[in-house]
């Protein structure tokens, strides 16, 4: 799903929303039954003023539709609702986080009319205590990359790269190769399944880090037909994870696996997964 398919999804009211269950992993007591669940989106970056803030927080949530915007820059959490399209202030005190990060809504807390919010085609402008604000798309990500830049780009990195746990028997027989294995990986930032799937294969270059494995990243636009890179490599989606060893491709990730992504690579490695684009 595109930013601009998130919006348009945001901009619809659900009551199955509201009908929902908390998620199990603790929700705060005396958390609001729908203003729930705000998890760190890295979609939009916040300017004040006409002034970049760099060190914004702006959570998602799809319980509530709605984003959650943390800065210094003003004297309260700001709720933007695209689904009511307004804006909305919170007492900071009424704001719970949990202990994974995740941010919860006080039930009794009590939300302060901003006013309305203009949408620009991805962009919203809004006002906010008597300041003009913008959330604009974050610039995608494009060229070479390393797994730390990536993090540093978009903290939904970072936390999906934290959470997963790979196999550690797998990983095992990953770091007993012999040989020098070689992954490429072309993803986009503006893609979702990117953004969920390959920092999974970050956190898998992190505990190979000393079997000497060779990670790459390659951030492409979208859309990426022509693009050289992509063209020179036969990349016809994104996620693709190209392997090589001894400087030979030797095959690469199949789709169904990159929600495993140790499992892929062996798979690769084996002859379990097909060489399908290898040259």
């Amino acid at each position: 799903m595109t930013r601009t398919a998130l919006l348009r999804t945001l901009l619809l009211s659900s009551v199955s929303a509201l009908l929902a269950p908390m998620s199990p992993l603790a929700a705060n007591p005396g958390a609001d039954a729908f203003l729930a669940d705000f998890r760190i989106s890295g979609d939009y970056v916040l300017e004040i003023g006409g002034k970049l803030a760099p060190k914004a927080e702006i959570y998602l949530s799809d319980r509530a539709r709605a984003y959650l915007i943390l800065t210094s820059e003003l004297p309260s959490p700001v709720l933007v609702s695209p689904s009511a399209r307004d804006v909305q202030s919170i007492d900071l005190m009424k704001v719970a986080r949990r202990a994974d990060g995740v941010i919860d809504i006080l039930a009794d807390a009590v939300l302060s009319p901003e006013g309305a919010f203009q949408l620009d085609g991805e962009t919203i402008r809004f006002r906010a205590a008597g300041k003009s604000a913008v959330l604009k798309p974050r610039p995608w990500l494009l060229g070479a990359q390393t797994a730390a830049g990536m993090t540093d780009y978009n903290p939904e990195y970072l936390r999906r790269e934290q959470d997963y746990v790979p196999d550690g028997k797998i990983l095992a027989r990953l770091r007993a190769r012999s040989e020098p294995v070689r992954v490429l990986t072309f993803f986009g930032s503006w893609c979702p399944h990117c953004k969920k799937h390959v920092p999974m294969l970050m956190k898998v270059e992190q505990e190979l880090a000393s079997a000497g494995w060779k990670f790459e990243y390659y951030g492409l636009p979208s859309p990426f037909t022509g693009e050289p890179e992509a063209t020179k490599h036969n990349v016809r989606s994104v996620p693709t994870a190209i392997v090589f060893v001894g400087g030979k491709e030797v095959g690469r990730m199949p789709a169904a696996q990159w929600p495993k992504p140790e499992a892929g690579l062996e798979a690769v490695l084996t002859g379990g997964a097909a060489a399908s684009g290898s040259r």
